[in-house]
């Protein structure tokens, strides 16, 4: 028989995890608080770890309007080229993989999670039932209880629920609190069109193309830019230091900001770069606030995906990615065959797969690629063994968290 299977939230972790769920053989429905009618966020990297797990789950590529990538380029503050650290068919022949690097919009990628979801396999599909605000959650009894007295049970809970889960707080015991990582990210779209109209800016343009990420970095801060929607729009990424008050603001991918700021903060900038920024659409500014990991994944027929699990920032661009690889494991830990009697061992593989992986990878992500070093003793207070990727680009882009659970189930 199918388990029955309720996952809170239906962001990418979210679907991801009810995609695979229901391809495994399951019964799953999806409970989310919003209406999907104020669809938030910029762009997004899906590396070749996502890309095989998002084709693996019949998901439309095309519908994704992506752009390929082809490379990652270091620049300095003033435009200056630095170095090329990756180029992507080298590193796809270094790791014997073909799998897309591919950028896209936020937004376009959620669209085609959504469409995947909806999708019949063996005669089900993946039920969603929007405006629905959780309450609590009951991770032993398997309960879900909705703001409005519904409760819902099942044999499986998915804590898709993001930074500010209610899930994870069933997993530690109390509330989860947020700790500032002293940085800010103002995230804001230009199209290219207008670019492309400015001298100044066109040759900004021309020189970096419309195929890959580039980093323009001064000591403190950064501009991180790259295309999506077939290369109309660029996406830019600012990171730099939050103000000194040692206050963690609360925020989110709806908190605007002032493009005066904005000019402000990247007035050291060169010329060309800082008339990119006067043409910015719709800037937002978020906190990049962090919490400390669960020390599980996993508790009773609960499990945790995504930022419930691992809050991941975007140095290394794998937020999306990591939430995949969750959804990944737990397709592959939960066949059709599997009974309600056998979740708690099956949880406990999943954990085994994902905690080591997903938490070096969240720690290293916690700061840009040339300091993430500094992050390994926080690391190894969760994971005693942990080592320092040599690459961040081939640990992460040589991961496949379905065949590491094939693997050990097997070993069992």
């Amino acid at each position: 028989m199918p388990l029955k299977v309720i996952v809170v939230g239906a962001g990418l972790a979210g679907l991801g995890a009810a995609i695979a769920l229901n391809r495994a053989g399951h019964n799953v429905q999806v409970i989310e608080q919003s209406r999907f009618l104020n669809e938030v966020g910029a762009a997004i990297h899906v590396a070749p770890n996502a890309t095989r797990i998002l084709r693996a789950w019949g998901c439309d590529m095309g519908s994704m309007q992506s752009v390929q990538c082809n490379g990652l380029q270091v620049w300095d503050s003033q435009g200056n080229l630095r170095w090329t650290p990756i180029v992507t068919k080298e590193l796809q022949q270094k790791l014997d993989i073909t799998d897309d690097w591919v950028l896209t919009h936020r937004v376009d990628l959620h669209n085609t999670l959504r469409t995947a979801a909806a999708q019949t396999v063996d005669g089900r599909a993946v039920d969603i039932k929007l405006g629905s605000r959780v309450a609590s959650v009951d991770a032993e009894a398997g309960v879900v209880v909705l703001e409005n007295g519904t409760t819902l049970t099942g044999d499986l809970i998915i804590g898709a629920d993001g930074i500010h889960s209610r899930s994870v707080r069933e997993v530690i015991g109390e509330e989860s609190s947020k700790e500032s990582t002293g940085q800010n990210c103002f995230r804001f779209l230009v199209p290219v069109s207008k670019m492309q109209k400015d001298p100044e800016t066109a040759s900004l343009l021309g020189r970096m193309g419309l195929d890959g990420v580039h980093a323009f970095t001064a000591e403190d801060r950064r501009l991180v830019i790259y295309p999506c929607r077939h290369g109309d729009l660029l996406n830019v990424v600012a990171i730099h230091p939050s103000e000194p008050t040692g206050a963690v603001k609360e925020s989110s991918w709806l908190d605007s900001a002032s493009l005066d700021h904005l000019l402000e903060v990247y007035q050291s900038f060169g010329p060309e770069l800082r008339r990119m920024c006067s043409m910015a659409e719709d800037v937002k500014l978020w906190s990049l606030a962090s919490r400390k990991p669960a020390r599980t994944f996993v508790k009773g027929k609960l499990a945790l995906v995504g930022d419930a699990a691992h809050p991941t920032l975007p140095h290394q661009g794998q937020g999306g990615a990591q939430a995949f690889e969750d959804g990944a494991a737990l397709g592959a830990v939960f066949p059709g065959e599997v009974s309600p009697e056998q979740v708690a061992d099956r949880l406990n593989a999943y954990n085994t797969v994902r905690y080591k992986r997903a938490l070096t990878v969240m720690f290293m992500s916690k700061t840009h690629d040339e300091r993430r070093s500094e992050m390994l003793e926080e690391l190894r207070a969760y994971v005693p063994d942990a080592e320092l990727p040599d690459s961040m680009f081939s640990y992460t882009w040589a991961s496949y968290p379905a065949r590491e659970a094939l693997v050990l189930l097997g070993a069992e």
